[in-house]
């Protein structure tokens, strides 16, 4: 009988805990990446700062809303200072997140002169009305005197006389933009403007035809034209009516006569003496 030898196979299963492990790396690498992408996307295009809007324009980017708030009030301190009167911002500047580039970036002095000359920044000026109509707008009451001397001038050149405004003249607060001052120049040039008008003057003592027409600003020939019956020998009475066309500026100066100003010193220190 043949004996026959028999091994006995015994078939080992790989580990399925090793097999994994590739695969596991390979989706945290994958997810890692993943995230990487991610973060460096949103980084990427994250808003990073602030575009100023103003009327509708772009102006450029700010980091922080409080250049905004300091650009605003240096507006205002500085308009305050120069024409020393009350301030406010009639539109308010528009602020938008979003991803700038470094070029997009203003200067703060950029865009404190940019609100200053195109933001509706208005300031408490002065009309100035004559007769009831408003000719111009000036920085304050000030003005006045200056436009006075300057008519002075342009009306009676170096002579060395008192006078007032011969109409009508006030003065109004209304709260206007900077550019809406009128040049002081054109202002003169407005109130020296003149129309055609006949005018009646009442003769007093002392006055000759020659010396009305000073008064006048008209010529003798100017006065015997509109009043037939005078003659250069004329004597005028005192009382008497005189007609004359002139050329009337807008706004006319009047001479104060120093008569006038004594008496008026002398009836006001007796008031003063009665009351004492």
């Amino acid at each position: 009988m043949t004996r026959v030898n028999s091994k006995k196979v015994i078939a080992l299963k790989p580990d399925r805990r090793r097999r994994r492990r590739p695969r596991s790396s390979s989706r945290i690498i994958g997810l890692a990446v993943v995230v990487a992408i991610g973060i460096g996307l949103f980084l990427g295009f994250r808003p990073n700062a602030y575009q100023v809007m103003i009327q509708g324009k772009s102006i450029g980017a700010i980091k922080e809303k409080k250049i905004l708030d300091t650009a605003k009030e240096t507006v205002a301190a500085q308009l305050e200072s120069l024409y020393g009167t009350e301030v406010k911002f009639e539109e308010e500047v528009e602020l938008k997140k979003y991803r700038a580039k470094k070029r997009d970036y203003i200067d703060p002095s950029y865009l404190i002169t940019y609100m200053r000359k195109n933001m509706n920044v208005l300031i408490a000026f002065k009309e100035i009305i004559v007769d009831g109509k408003v000719i111009g707008i000036v920085a304050s009451d000030d003005d006045l005197e200056v436009l006075k001397e300057s008519l002075k001038k342009a009306y009676y050149g170096n002579k060395d006389v008192e006078v007032d405004f011969g109409k009508k003249v006030e003065t109004k607060q209304v709260f206007a933009k900077e550019a809406d001052l009128i040049n002081h120049d054109l202002l003169v040039e407005k109130c020296t403007a003149t129309t055609p008008k006949i005018v009646e003057y009442e003769v007093k003592s002392g006055d000759s035809l020659w010396l009305v027409a000073d008064k006048l600003g008209v010529t003798t020939e100017n006065i015997i034209k509109e009043n037939p019956k005078f003659s250069e020998s004329n004597v005028l009475r005192i009382g008497e009516m005189i007609k004359a066309k002139v050329n009337e500026p807008l706004l006319p100066l009047v001479v104060i006569e120093k008569d006038t100003q004594e008496e008026g010193a002398e009836d006001q220190n007796k008031e003063i003496e009665k009351e004492a």
